[in-house]
């Protein structure tokens, strides 16, 4: 979902709704609120927020749960597919195209841990922007992601969001 920012010019009369991007100096904003697709009723009382921000290069994304179980750290990954019913819409994860460098670092991962509530946060921050149509959610896996190969095990919930665009 793409954020818009709505102005008003004083005295015309008009009111206006600008893309964020335009708005902010060439910043771009992206939002997904969800989940929009939930892959094991267990955790059919999880909501998500997930905001990018992205400028000069690099780009910043947050992940926000509530509703799953506490203490614990799930996986968590943009990958290049839209959510749906099947677990497999939403792709793979998304691996930045000609970035050479680890796998953590062509990906974005943002492995959650949650307190004793079952909220947790997570950000993380990389050296490039997602091009436009090649990156479409954030999903929550069921274990932490393994440094050495990415997995992170069942895909629970998905969240939309379309990077870049």
């Amino acid at each position: 979902m793409r954020r818009t920012m709505t102005l008003a010019l004083t005295g015309a009369g008009v009111l206006l709704a600008v893309p964020v991007v335009a708005a902010a100096d060439r910043m771009m904003v992206d939002h997904g609120h969800g989940p929009d697709a939930v892959h094991d009723t267990a955790y059919s009382a999880v909501t998500t927020q997930v905001h990018s921000w992205s400028k000069d290069d690099s780009t910043r994304v947050r992940l926000m749960a509530e509703g799953l179980p506490p203490n614990r750290t799930f996986g968590a990954h943009v990958h290049t597919g839209l959510c749906g019913t099947d677990p497999l819409a939403s792709g793979g994860h998304y691996q930045h195209p000609g970035h050479t460098g680890t796998l953590e670092q062509r990906e974005v991962w943002l492995d959650i841990t949650t307190d004793a509530d079952g909220r947790g946060v997570a950000t993380r921050t990389v050296g490039w922007e997602f091009a436009p149509g090649t990156a479409g959610s954030v999903v929550i896996h069921a274990n932490p992601t393994n440094p050495t190969n990415g997995g992170a095990g069942a895909r629970l919930a998905c969240t939309t969001v379309a990077f870049g665009e």
